[in-house]
């Protein structure tokens, strides 16, 4: 077997430690988790629900995948993750094949390389959650646009396609950014042939044959769901405050230059030099890619709602035109080497501290951990110093094959790879704040023979999908509320609507925060108690 299939081998292999081992956490993983397992159940293709509850938030593309990865694997972690990990390795190869073909010289090797190593990318592939669904659907939109533009007009054809999946996905954000890299990459270069090579009548066909269906589907069914999700979902959330995700302007900058390690000291020269100096009118896909990649920091910049996951759809352009440096170089860049020693020193700081939180404090860092939490955090500091190992490993074989610079680089992004599993699976140690897995094991028969399990004031996502079952919300409403404006049924208001259904029901169970259990057991509410923790208490009905 040649050598680089080897090793390709063994980076899709890492790729897919973990998936199946890591308990499912909340919030997101537990949503879109339970979300599939839910449709998988009801066969209902047509209208997500969280709980029960009807949930319009996202579209359902990886609802669909992760509720047919639910169908032929049960209800597992690794169902739950499956969509993600391949949308992450299928961003890899789209990657490595632009590359090649863009700029030539290996190029795409060494973007595959960056992307699948970088701190970011490798993280939020390993996480059930949206982003990197909407991030590689999006990058094979932009990759076969670029494509279009320098080989043949057809791949157009795949652009809009790839378009479709990525608002199938998360929405119409899919189509605003690589409008909006467009119009910029013509405002700074006056170039107009991309617009002349964008096929739209053909184009637009495709993404409304592969797009609209459902929103029409979905709407004919709920006539509310258009406003909330056009409206609300995406007018409302990047220019207020309603979700209640303010955070500053440069809030997505730290998040950048963090995520692409150990890659960033590369980022200037790749992303920021492109777009230097003279420029003609003759399309450049390196520039397209810089601007593209500035488009989205500055795009969700300017939205008054962040969450750090936002900022990936940069990292596979930013990946490219690091591949296109990399290639260009004589010889192995030594700036990967040295931020690879800092990311593993700073790891090696932060398992110290969470070790021996005394001597920290007596550093004057206290770090903010809640006293149930400083145990786990312990066992979570071995795996992290374990990472940093393996970091100082990678750049210790780079250094020793720096003359062959391909196999330098190679050896640090596979133990960057392997630093962040280590964190991942290490971060199964604080699982049982994170997660009701082990709950729901430990606890499986008093929940099977519950008539009904009441969550009061809370909701923990991840409780349903490990019990295979929803719960009765109580006096909680948060993500569900436009949901049960619709079925006000699938919930109960108050909590003394909660008190007359739950003396009438001997088989019940409840989940609650402690101060709950405190108040209603002050009241006389006739419960046992079956498990308490500083976060929750399972009580049956006595």
């Amino acid at each position: 077997m040649k050598r680089p299939l080897v090793v390709a081998l063994l980076f899709v292999l890492l790729w897919g430690l973990g998936l199946a081992t890591r308990s499912i956490t909340r919030p997101d993983e537990g949503r879109y988790a339970e979300i599939a397992r839910e449709m998988a159940v009801s066969g209902d293709w047509i209208t997500p629900r969280l709980n029960g509850i009807p949930y319009f938030e996202k579209p359902p593309l990886q609802y669909w995948a992760t509720a047919e990865s639910i169908q032929l694997l049960g209800p597992t972690a690794l169902a739950a993750r499956l969509w993600t990990a391949l949308m992450g390795l299928l961003g890899v190869w789209v990657v490595w094949r632009t590359g090649d073909r863009l700029f030539g010289h290996g190029s795409g090797k060494w973007a595959a390389l960056v992307l699948i190593s970088s701190l970011y990318y490798a993280v939020l592939g390993h996480i059930n959650s949206l982003d990197m669904g909407v991030s590689v659907w999006m990058t094979l939109s932009v990759c076969a646009f670029l494509l279009a533009q320098v080989e043949d007009r057809r791949w157009m054809m795949l652009a809009w396609a790839g378009t479709a999946a990525a608002v199938l996905s998360k929405g119409l954000m899919a189509l605003a950014i690589p409008g909006g890299a467009l119009i910029l990459y013509f405002l700074w270069t006056r170039d107009t042939s991309p617009w002349r090579r964008l096929d739209p009548i053909r184009g637009v066909l495709i993404f409304l044959a592969l797009g609209a269906p459902w929103f029409l589907l979905c709407g004919t069914q709920h006539p509310e769901f258009f406003h909330f999700f056009f409206i609300h979902e995406h007018f409302e959330r990047f220019t207020s405050t309603v979700h209640n995700r303010a955070e500053p302007f440069w809030y997505f900058i730290p998040i950048l230059l963090a995520g692409l390690l150990p890659w960033t000291g590369l980022l200037y020269t790749s992303v920021i030099r492109p777009l230097r100096g003279f420029h003609s009118r003759t399309f450049s896909p390196q520039r397209f890619l810089a601007l593209y990649a500035l488009f989205v920091l500055l795009f969700f910049s300017l939205s008054e709602s962040k969450l750090p996951s936002y900022i990936l759809p940069a990292f596979p352009a930013v990946a490219l035109l690091m591949g296109r440096t990399l290639a260009q170089r004589p010889g192995m860049s030594y700036s990967p080497l040295w931020l690879g020693l800092l990311w593993a020193g700073t790891l090696a700081f932060a398992a110290a501290v969470l070790r021996f939180p005394d001597l920290a404090a007596q550093w004057g860092i206290h770090p903010d951990i809640d006293e149930d939490l400083v145990e786990p955090y312990r066992q979570f500091a071995t795996w992290i110093l374990s990472a940093s190992v393996a970091m100082i490993i990678g750049v210790c074989l780079a250094l020793r094959w720096r003359d062959q610079t391909l196999k330098a680089l190679t050896a640090l992004a596979l133990t960057s790879l392997i630093a962040v599993q280590t964190l991942m699976q290490g971060s199964e140690t604080l699982s049982d704040v994170t997660s009701s897995h082990r709950i729901a094991m430990d606890y499986a028969a008093e929940f099977k023979a519950a008539s009904h399990i009441y969550s009061i004031g809370t909701y923990d996502q991840t409780l349903d999908y490990y019990l295979h079952r929803t719960v009765v919300l109580v006096a909680f409403q948060d993500e569900l509320a436009f949901g049960l404006t619709l079925e006000p049924w699938q919930a109960i208001p108050t909590l003394n609507a909660f008190r007359n259904l739950w003396l009438n029901e001997p088989g019940a169970r409840a989940i609650m925060a402690p101060p709950t259990f405190e108040l209603l057991a002050a009241s006389g509410v006739p419960m046992r108690m079956i498990f308490r923790d500083p976060r929750r208490v399972i009580v049956a009905r006595i």
